[in-house]
């Protein structure tokens, strides 16, 4: 009798932790458009995520070689924390290239699937005539000139993209 009670409470106390850590996303730097690259004329911006992909075989064929990596849906919200859209990231289970998705200039949270972490959240600055690219599925990695201060990147050392605080400041 004992012992039932003490692994009721153990899950009781281990149930809601694991499900607090699985629905709270990571956390990263703002991620910002590309520095030094000019503007083109435009009253909106545009984010570009490359989120973890999944594997889809849309022909159906078992023996099929047919195979594609969509990347996977992803939130925008605004900084208030309120939706503004969700974005499906492909037209097809063939598409593998991700949605360019326009909006005015402003602060964004972008929560997306990442290839190495999971749910993460991801504060975004959007410009006028400039995309702001997110890299969540471990294709992007800055040039190795760069400084690391303006680069973001997950706890694993992988790059995500520009600096937010460069494209703030102007350089």
């Amino acid at each position: 009798m004992i012992k039932i009670k003490i692994i009721s409470l153990v899950g009781a106390i281990i149930i809601p932790v694991v499900a607090g850590c699985a629905s709270n996303p990571l956390a990263l730097a703002t991620v910002g458009p590309q520095p030094g690259r000019p503007a083109a004329p435009g009253l909106q911006g545009s984010v570009q995520v490359f989120s973890a992909t999944q594997t889809s075989n849309p022909i159906g064929d078992i023996g099929s070689a047919s195979y594609f990596h969509p990347h996977s849906g992803y939130q925008i919200k605004a900084a208030s924390g309120q939706p503004v859209r969700f974005v499906f990231n492909h037209a097809s289970d063939m598409d593998e290239w991700p949605d360019l998705v326009n909006l005015p200039p402003g602060h964004y949270q972008i929560e997306a699937q990442s290839a190495c972490c999971g749910l993460v959240s991801v504060p975004v600055v959007i410009e006028n005539g400039r995309t702001t690219v997110v890299h969540l599925d471990r294709n992007w990695s800055a040039p190795s000139h760069t400084p690391a201060n303006q680069v973001v990147f997950l706890p694993n050392g992988e790059s995500v993209g520009w600096s937010g605080s460069v494209a703030d400041s102007g350089q």
